[in-house]
């Protein structure tokens, strides 16, 4: 979570909001990110490492990228190794 503050921070630093959608990594995960995508469009969409390079949560990464593209086709998807990539991620993606 220190991490993500720290990001969080620099990114405002650079005149870039992040807002965090954690998801469970359950069956409702997908939902979850839909209606974060529902309330707001977002220029880039970050999947992090956390879900990413976890083999057994490879099913709920096929969802969260299968949502991002049908809910909010026009943001850009970037993945971060861990929180301290984030601002590098972002960057890419803009």
């Amino acid at each position: 979570m220190a991490g993500s503050a720290r990001a969080t921070a620099e990114l405002a630093q650079l005149g870039v909001s992040l807002d965090s959608c954690l998801v469970d990594r359950g069956e409702t995960a997908g939902s979850q990110l839909a209606a974060a995508l529902h309330r707001k469009h977002y220029d880039v969409i970050v999947i992090g490492a956390g879900v990413r390079l976890e083999p057994s949560l490879t099913p709920l990464l096929e969802t969260l990228i299968n949502v991002a593209r049908t809910q909010s086709p026009l943001s850009a998807l970037c993945f971060n190794t861990g929180p301290d990539s984030t601002v590098a991620a972002v960057q890419r993606a803009s």
